[in-house]
């Protein structure tokens, strides 16, 4: 299984932090072998990451008040943008990202990656704005959270329908 980073049509900048950070011609990690579990390590600890510092910010924010809101938006910010440059980065090796199903671990995860950056805005919005304004925030987040739930729901089943007209063809091995 190669692990090189092949960008398909123009590179960009992302492509070549990656090739640079997976140092696909170099010793950096090893040989192909010992560089997949290089990999599949730093993806683990991705992972805990992206779910830990999250929690633990919302948390802060909670008991630390307004003065912690500053400085942990800009760590969750920190945080959130290598997430938002694997998703691209991914998809653009047209990489599938919807899932064709929500199994219970999916949903777990989801909530569990989800929640504490509501609770964190929650609270940062309790510190720092007018009872009125937290309310209508508030209100806000849950139709957000409805309207990104039916973005889910219908790219999941446009992909079902996709992926069986697909099969349907025969273009599926």
């Amino acid at each position: 299984m190669p692990t090189t980073a092949t960008p398909r049509g123009r590179t960009t900048s992302i492509d070549r932090i990656a090739r640079w950070a997976l140092d696909p011609d170099g010793d950096l990690y090893g040989d192909e072998r010992e560089r997949l579990h290089w990999y599949e390590g730093i993806a683990v600890a991705a992972s805990i990451q992206w779910l830990a510092v999250p929690w633990v910010a919302a948390v802060m924010v909670w008991s630390q008040g307004r003065d912690a809101v500053t400085p942990l938006a800009a760590v969750l910010a920190a945080l959130y943008l290598p997430v938002l440059i694997t998703g691209s980065y991914v998809q653009r090796r047209r990489i599938e990202t919807t899932p064709t199903i929500w199994s219970r671990k999916r949903v777990i995860l989801t909530v569990l990656h989800t929640l504490p950056y509501l609770l964190f805005a929650v609270g940062a919005m309790y510190f720092i704005v007018d009872s009125a304004t937290f309310i209508g925030a508030g209100v806000g987040i849950l139709v957000g959270a409805v309207v990104g739930i039916l973005i889910l729901r219908f790219r999941t089943v446009r992909r079902r329908r996709r992926d069986a007209a697909y099969a349907a063809a025969g273009d599926v091995e």
